[in-house]
């Protein structure tokens, strides 16, 4: 009966050092699992859009001249031809084109649009030469092949638009300017600045 009791004593710590045997490899096999795994980094709940301006610029009509007047005279520094465009109750671009051999200046006045992609497009309504008999088309025919103009800038003579697109001028890092809103009568205009679209996109 001794050799019994020892036997049953004996079959329980073996059985209970197999189990304690097992759960500290079940536990460090769970350990390592866990820190081998890789970490999963939580999205930004708050994502950059580019469809969003990051922020807006309102301008009134005396800095927007103030800036066109100091980008038009850098551009222009080294070209033979000078010209002009300033704001006011209209766009008017002042500048000289050469009729019948003779330097004629002019003073062509735009009406300005926002379009759909924040580009801006200038109508023209009025030119001013005195009493030559010079329609618009000629002076915009002339503008666009004897000006130094910006590879942003667009001429239709046809269609007697100036259009400006503002999507083809990269500022810093890549950013985009749009326009988005024109009130020439309550002196204020408006731009959005977006961040560049990222190759994910």
């Amino acid at each position: 009966m001794g050799v019994n009791r020892l036997k049953r004593r004996f079959n329980w710590w073996l059985v209970a050092t197999l189990v304690l045997l097992g759960l500290i490899i079940g536990s460090g096999a769970w350990f390592i699992s866990k820190v081998t795994s890789p970490i999963e980094t939580p999205e930004s709940t708050v994502a950059a859009r580019t469809d969003e301006p990051v922020f807006h610029v309102n301008l009134t009509k005396a800095q927007v001249n103030r800036l066109v007047s100091y980008y038009l005279a850098d551009y222009l520094k080294d070209s033979p031809i000078k010209y002009q465009l300033v704001v006011g109750d209209s766009a008017v671009l002042s500048g000289n084109f050469k009729f019948l051999g003779a330097k004629v200046g002019f003073n062509l006045e735009f009406d300005p649009y926002v379009l759909n992609n924040g580009d801006v497009q200038l109508k023209a309504r009025k030119l001013n030469v005195g009493s030559l008999p010079v329609p618009t088309s000629f002076v915009l025919n002339y503008v666009g092949h004897s000006y130094k103009l910006p590879k942003w800038v667009g001429l239709s003579e046809k269609n007697e638009t100036v259009t400006l697109h503002l999507s083809q001028y990269q500022l810093a890092n890549d950013m985009q300017l749009r326009a988005q809103k024109i009130d020439l009568i309550g002196d204020s205009i408006q731009f959005g600045i977006y961040l560049p679209k990222s190759n994910k996109e």
